[in-house]
C-alpha cells in the first residue's frame, strides 16, 4: 500500500470509534505505525476531527426545538430508494466537507505557540495509544530516554503530589519532538482514564513560546492550559474544562 492510498482510506477514519477495529482501515493504520511522516499526517487528521467534534458537542440545542420541528413538519413518507439516494448524498457531502477542512488546515498550517497548544490539547482529547503504561515516574523517564525522546524535564512538585501517572507517549508536532505524560486526578467519571496531560518540547517549538518559568493559564477550546519554559524545555499542562483554579493545584 502506498502513502497516498493510505491517506485516501484514512480520510474517512474517525478516531475514538469502532473504526480502529475495522479491517478496512487496518493496513493503512499499520503503515502509519511504521512511517513517521504518515503518522504525523494521521495525528493532524485526528486532531482536526477531534476539534470539530468538540465544537459540535458544545453547541447547545435550543429548548423546544425538537417539538417545534415535529409540529411544523408535514407528514411525508419517503420511499426507501429515495432514502438511500439521500443518505449517499449526505455521506458524500460529509466526506467533501472533511476533505476540504483537511486541505484548508494543511494549506494554512500555523507555526505559532497557540497552534501548538491547541493541537496538543486536541491530541489528548482523542483516543490515543500510550507507548508505555506505568504509574512509576522514574520508569517513564527511563522509557522516554531509551526511545531517544525528550526525557530531561522538570516536573512540578504539586503535579507529582496531587496526580498519579498513567503512562507516556512520544510524538511530534510539525516534525518537532514532544513527550506526553498522562496523569489521573481521580476526578474523571472513568477512574482509569487520564484527565491531565503534560506536554514537553524544545523551547524552539515556536518563536512566541513562553519565556517565563511562571505558568501562564489560558482557557481555549474547552481546555484549561498552563504554559511555561524552564531552560531549554517548554511545558504545557492541559485538562478538559475551564477551571484555572483546579489546574493551579497541580502547578
Amino acid at each position: 500500500m502506498t502513502k497516498e492510498l493510505a491517506k485516501q482510506i484514512l480520510q474517512l477514519y474517525r478516531p475514538g470509534t469502532a473504526d480502529a477495529a475495522d479491517p478496512e482501515f487496518a493496513e493503512a493504520l499499520e503503515l502509519c505505525r511504521r512511517d513517521s511522516e504518515l503518522k504525523e499526517w494521521l495525528d493532524n487528521h485526528c486532531a482536526v476531527y477531534a476539534a470539530l467534534r468538540s465544537k459540535f458537542k458544545h453547541i447547545a440545542v435550543p429548548e423546544g426545538l425538537k417539538e417545534q420541528i415535529i409540529a411544523e413538519r408535514p407528514v411525508h413518507r419517503t420511499p426507501v430508494w429515495q432514502k438511500s439516494v439521500l443518505l449517499a448524498g449526505a455521506v458524500a457531502a460529509l466526506v467533501l466537507l472533511i476533505s476540504g477542512l483537511l486541505q484548508l488546515n494543511s494549506s494554512r498550517e500555523r507555526h505559532d505557540f497557540a497552534a501548538y497548544r491547541t493541537y496538543m490539547s486536541s491530541y489528548a482529547a482523542r483516543a490515543y495509544s500510550m507507548d508505555d503504561y506505568t504509574n512509576n515516574l522514574d520508569q517513564i523517564r527511563l522509557f522516554l530516554d531509551q526511545k531517544k525522546a525528550i526525557a530531561d524535564y522538570v516536573l512540578p512538585e504539586n503535579l507529582k503530589k496531587n496526580a498519579t501517572a498513567a503512562g507516556c507517549v512520544s510524538t511530534t508536532w510539525q516534525g518537532k519532538q514532544v513527550s506526553m505524560i498522562c496523569f489521573q486526578t481521580g476526578k474523571s467519571r472513568i477512574p482509569s482514564q487520564s484527565d491531565l496531560w503534560l506536554f514537553i518540547t524544545a523551547r524552539t517549538v515556536a518563536k512566541d513560546a513562553p519565556a517565563a518559568a511562571t505558568p501562564a493559564l489560558e482557557n481555549s477550546n474547552g481546555f484549561t492550559t498552563a504554559s511555561w519554559t524552564i531552560g531549554d524545555r517548554t511545558y504545557v499542562l492541559a485538562m478538559e474544562g475551564e477551571d484555572k483554579q483546579l489546574l493551579g493545584k497541580f502547578l
